[in-house]
């Protein structure tokens, strides 16, 4: 089993589809402002990686690349795209998975840290793919 380093999480905004990365994801250099974020889904569990590198999300086996998006220059807003809605909609089950207000976690292990990559996950998934705290 893969032990997962919990880096916190943040609510998304309705309005503009953003959040806070964790301070810690910056530390551990995952992502960086300015920089580009690209998307992927895990075929595996579904769970959704975000990471600064799109070779080794390209590369990796039962990993499927999304879209990309960027990190604000003067923050650490990060916009989730539509396409990663859409995907949490789709493992939801129907409706709205995520919604404005909601909680999104950021988790790594040390396999995902080494290819500067994350997890973004909802709430609701975070017991399924992390297992319990």
């Amino acid at each position: 089993m893969t032990d997962y380093d919990r880096l916190g999480s943040a609510s998304v905004s309705g309005d503009s589809r953003e959040l806070p990365v964790p301070q810690k994801a910056v530390n551990l250099e995952l992502v960086k402002s300015g920089g580009e974020v690209y998307w992927a889904v895990r075929e595996t569990d579904g769970a959704v990686v975000a990471s600064q590198l799109y070779d080794p999300l390209e590369d990796a086996p039962n990993v499927r690349f999304v879209t990309s998006t960027a990190i604000a220059d003067d923050s650490r807003q990060l916009r989730v795209p539509d396409a990663v809605f859409d995907h949490w909609d789709d493992v939801y089950g129907g409706g709205t998975a995520v919604v404005g207000g909601d909680e999104l976690a950021f988790a790594t292990s040390d396999e995902l840290a080494a290819n500067e990559q994350m997890l973004v996950l909802p709430e609701w998934q975070v017991d399924d793919v992390l297992g319990e705290e």
